[in-house]
């Protein structure tokens, strides 16, 4: 049996169209491998909780979470597939039910495997949270799809460690863009006048590195300590290389790494990535298959 796991961010209507119904069905070569109906009352509901949830968002941060330029009047968000099938799907029909008749639209359904090699960007024990099984704003943003945070706790799980602790990169590349200046987030900390002075991927992310790699994916390394990145733009850099330290500056509240890859610009979409040499603490191999991750990495000249 094989696994399925994507998430369709937003279906957006447009004509005056509104659903009444609505049912998705994945296949494999025309056969049907699992379906979802929801029915007149939920979609009703839906539709309503994604009109809400559209109206939260920026429009400086709309493309970079739904992947649209445009704020649709009438849309359908995250809906996620998680289902175990004999063939994997290679495409999903949608199928709605409105007033005026059934629309029907078929999108392919393609995965992603990168053609580079990554490794951890972290040397130790940690904790990994956040991850891509996660449904959370992770999940919900189209750039960050596949991100995770690491953190790392004394035996009491109630002081964080990981501070100061040595990032590197998961992948050699050329540094597109870093960002250093940041104290740590407290609070009395105003990110809105962070983003007023230094703009919202500051905010965000607070000091950073993003990295250029083959592909045209990038990785983006967050919150890390102020006067710790180490690299500059137009560097190349190779995995493995000191980067900067763990922090917790711009929008986070907890000393930790925020690491995620993407396409096409800090806007675009997340793709997967496989780190080698990634274990649990009993030594089995570990790619961040569950919510919470008690993960070890060190490579291997260092073991």
């Amino acid at each position: 049996m094989k696994h399925t796991d994507f998430f369709l961010r937003c279906l957006w209507f447009e004509g005056g169209d509104i659903p009444q119904t609505l049912t998705f069905t994945c296949l494999a070569q025309q056969w049907e491998c699992f379906q979802v109906g929801i029915g007149s009352e939920e979609t009703a509901a839906r539709l309503a909780y994604s009109q809400e949830e559209l109206a939260r968002y920026r429009d400086s941060s709309l493309l970079r979470i739904t992947g649209l330029s445009h704020r649709p009047g009438t849309a359908f968000l995250h809906q996620h597939f998680s289902f175990f099938s004999q063939e994997a799907p290679d495409c999903l029909l949608i199928e709605a039910v409105c007033q005026g008749g059934t629309l029907r639209e078929t999108v392919p359904i393609v995965p992603y495997q990168s053609g580079n090699a990554y490794v951890f960007p972290l040397r130790g024990t940690f904790l990994v949270t956040d991850t891509y099984p996660s449904i959370n704003s992770h999940r919900w943003c189209r750039n960050s799809e596949f991100a995770f945070d690491v953190g790392a706790f004394d035996d009491t799980l109630s002081q964080s460690t990981i501070g100061g602790t040595p990032v590197y990169a998961a992948c050699a590349g050329v540094v597109e863009e870093t960002f250093d200046g940041l104290e740590d987030t407290g609070e009395d900390t105003d990110l809105e006048g962070v983003e007023a002075r230094f703009g919202e991927h500051a905010r965000i992310d607070g000091n950073h590195v993003l990295i250029r790699h083959p592909g045209d994916e990038l990785s983006l390394y967050s919150h890390l300590e102020k006067g710790s990145v180490c690299v500059r733009p137009g560097e190349r850099v190779e995995a493995g290389q000191l980067l900067g330290r763990v922090g917790s500056s711009g929008s986070s509240w907890l000393p930790h790494l925020h690491f995620h890859v993407m396409q096409e610009g800090i806007a675009g979409p997340g793709v997967p990535v496989v780190f080698q040499g990634l274990t649990t603490l009993l030594g089995e191999p570990c790619q961040l298959e569950d919510t919470v991750n008690l993960i070890r990495y060190m490579p291997e000249e260092e073991r």
